[in-house]
């Protein structure tokens, strides 16, 4: 499992092809997914056993997305107030965060 530090506004490239944002509507944190047709986004039942993988002090605020048939997005929030993306990948997939992730697109070309 990796976890990214995000705040609102803040996005993170998984596989090249799923960008995930966290956004703020009213006062609520939410995830916003932009995907192509072809790969499935949705949720699912978090598993009760999931809060003992998590640093004491984090928290699930939000539901788990399920992206594909592999990658799992939770939102995680610290006791300071510090917005966390848990994925749970398989090695084989990228996660980056946008900013690096557009850095080295301009670096190709």
């Amino acid at each position: 499992m990796l976890i990214i530090g995000r705040e609102i506004g803040q996005s993170v490239i998984i596989g090249n092809e799923v960008k995930v944002t966290i956004s703020q509507i009213g006062s609520m944190l939410r995830l916003t997914f932009d995907a192509p047709k072809h790969i499935r986004v949705h949720r699912v039942k978090q598993h009760p056993n999931c809060t003992r993988k998590l640093k004491k002090g984090a928290r699930i605020i939000g539901d788990t997305f399920l992206i594909g048939e592999d990658v799992k997005v939770t939102m995680l929030q610290t006791k300071s107030g510090l917005n966390r993306l848990a994925i749970d990948a398989p090695k084989e997939i990228t996660i980056s965060r946008e900013e690096l992730y557009n850095g080295i697109l301009q670096a190709e070309n």
